[in-house]
């Protein structure tokens, strides 16, 4: 029994740990963009939490890759950089008042997107990744706009057996699942996750997103199929993206594109077209009472 904690406790201390490698390469190639003449956005953080990394870790040689002029690496760059440009205007745009951002707990947006007063924004990383997230956001004195609050959801996203689940732990937040939201997933495509822990994600996505709720993100490496397949399992109305003239702001290098008809890691947005569990319970309440009432209850729900 003790043996099986201890092999538990190591698998979480090593996702946690891969989890905050990844972070590190996303806020590499952040602080690496504002370096460019025009960047695609704007972020005073990550080459600070960067260094803050390096300093107690071995994410130098991890952080450094990410920025490479070459190969595979620069493909990932570019794609990690025009991505976060991407879901940056998707959750600016859907205009909800309650944000997800799922995988990064060194994601910089709750600190330099101008988010309207009543926004709640939930991070779901895991502990240890949100403990050195805070502390090095803390020493650059970094806040949330007015009126607006971020609660940290530790969750282990990269199991063993596939089946951890953060739906619990974000409702204890206070996360609404009758309410609509908006999903950005950033910061899980390089974790190597199998199918059956990216189901996992999706399923407390899909479990606790409003009816027309947005949901984005960078998933990792499948086809097109396979993508096409996963959304529409989970019901989701949405296609993946690709880079071109028309979504590309000016800094789309063609030698390094990713092939579209092969295995890649996909960057999506897609719109839920289920009910939540949340909006289940309360449609058959709602049946429930008129049944009571002896009302015909035509179905009906908004």
């Amino acid at each position: 029994m003790l043996a099986r904690a201890s092999a538990a406790g190591s698998a979480s201390s090593n996702g946690s740990q891969e989890a905050i490698q990844c972070s590190l390469k996303l806020a590499a190639v952040r602080a690496a963009e504002q370096q460019q003449a025009i960047p695609l956005f704007a972020d005073a953080f990550s080459a600070a939490l960067v260094a803050a990394g390096s300093d107690g870790s071995s994410s130098s040689s991890s952080s450094s890759s990410s920025s490479s002029s070459g190969g595979t690496d620069a493909a990932a760059a570019q794609l990690d950089a025009l991505a976060t440009r991407f879901l940056d205007e998707q959750l600016l745009k859907a205009e909800y008042n309650q944000v997800v951002l799922v995988g990064d707990a060194f994601d910089t947006r709750p600190f330099r997107l101008p988010w309207p007063e009543g926004t709640i924004l939930f991070c779901v990383a895991p502990a240890e990744a949100h403990q050195q997230a805070k502390e090095a956001f803390k020493a650059q004195g970094a806040r949330v706009p007015r009126g607006c609050l971020l609660c940290r959801v530790p969750a282990q996203l990269l199991p063993d057996d596939g089946t951890a689940s953060f739906a619990a732990a974000l409702e204890r937040a206070g996360f609404r699942g009758d309410r609509l939201s908006v999903w950005v997933m950033q910061g899980i495509s390089c974790l190597g996750l199998g199918l059956p822990a990216l189901g996992a994600l999706l399923a407390d996505t899909c479990n606790l997103a409003a009816f027309d709720s947005l949901v984005a993100g960078l998933l990792p490496p499948m086809d097109r199929r396979g993508l096409d397949n996963l959304l529409a399992s989970f019901g989701l109305l949405g296609a993946g993206v690709d880079f071109g003239p028309q979504t590309d702001w000016g800094r789309w290098q063609v030698e390094l594109a990713l092939d579209p008809a092969g295995v890649r890691p996909w960057l999506f947005v897609a719109q839920q077209k289920r009910l939540s569990l949340r909006e289940m319970d309360i449609y058959e309440q709602h049946v429930a009472a008129a049944a009571e009432d002896g009302e015909d209850f035509e179905g009906n729900f908004s």
